[in-house]
């Protein structure tokens, strides 16, 4: 899970800080050409190398419905799981460029090298941290990540930083990826086999939801206040509240999953 997740973080490492460049360069809409032309790219190669995985349509197994996956208790606990922990990320991934720009005076051409370097620290971060998911289990490494989450949101986005905002930031995006990793690992034992494709596209979903209803709450709390980001103090708090809180949805999202299969198949409020 790890691995696969060390995407997101190669697309920080490249991708943004080539964005950021060719809109300096060639404007604004440069990165969405880029960005639709390597879509067709990876279209191609999809259709060219990956193999079509239609052998199990000629099993027999149960039909597959949305509506019926959403009834269940498991499957929106799963969700509300990464969600909170999607939301609470959100809430400050947007406009953390603009934070450290204009409140904590990081020069424009600095912020590539921000974005490098927290990407390239996320990524090892991520591939470490799967590996002490498997050993010490994903509540705790939740709870470790979480930690480390309100510590950096208190000292870099409540105050003056005590330490380098390039610390800050990659700190941020680094324990943030890792979390992201421990609560994805469990919900992929969530759906059966015959489902897991449906599953994935309902988190994907909900993963979306959460990121934009996350940046619409930041864009209502902050203000614009003498060209600074006013009220980023509340923002901060509202993560901290979000993250001590999401813990507690992966607990019982953990206790579901022990429990008797058939308890996990009623549908909610059975």
């Amino acid at each position: 899970m790890a691995i696969v997740m060390g995407a997101f973080s190669l697309a920080a490492i490249a991708g943004v800080p080539l964005g950021l460049e060719l809109a300096m360069r060639y404007g604004w809409s440069a990165p969405f050409y880029i960005v639709s032309a390597l879509g067709m790219c990876v279209l191609v190669a999809v259709y060219a190398k990956l193999p079509t995985m239609t052998a199990h349509l000629q099993q027999q197994q149960p039909s597959f419905s949305f509506v019926k996956m959403l009834r269940r208790p498991v499957v929106l606990n799963a969700f509300a799981a990464i969600g909170l922990a999607i939301f609470s990320t959100f809430l400050i991934v947007p406009n953390v460029a603009t934070y450290f720009q204009f409140n904590l005076n990081v020069p424009r051409s600095d912020m590539s090298y921000y974005y490098v370097t927290g990407g390239i620290f996320s990524l090892l971060a991520m591939q470490f941290g799967g590996r002490l998911i498997d050993k010490l289990g994903a509540m705790r490494m939740t709870l470790i990540m979480g930690l480390l989450i309100l510590l950096v949101v208190w000292d870099g986005f409540l105050h003056t930083p005590s330490i380098p905002p390039i610390v800050i930031f990659t700190l941020f995006m680094a324990v943030t990826a890792t979390r992201t990793i421990a609560v994805a690992a469990v919900n992929s034992q969530v759906p059966e086999p015959w489902e897991r494709a449906g599953f994935m596209s309902l988190q994907s979903v909900c993963q979306h939801i959460f990121s934009g209803l996350a940046a619409v709450v930041s864009s209502i709390i902050l203000t614009n206040v003498d060209g600074r980001l006013g009220n980023v103090d509340q923002l901060a708090w509202l993560t901290m509240v979000l993250t001590v809180i999401q813990p507690l949805f992966l607990f019982m999202l953990l206790k579901r999953l022990r429990a008797a299969p058939e308890l996990e198949e009623k549908p909610a409020g059975e």
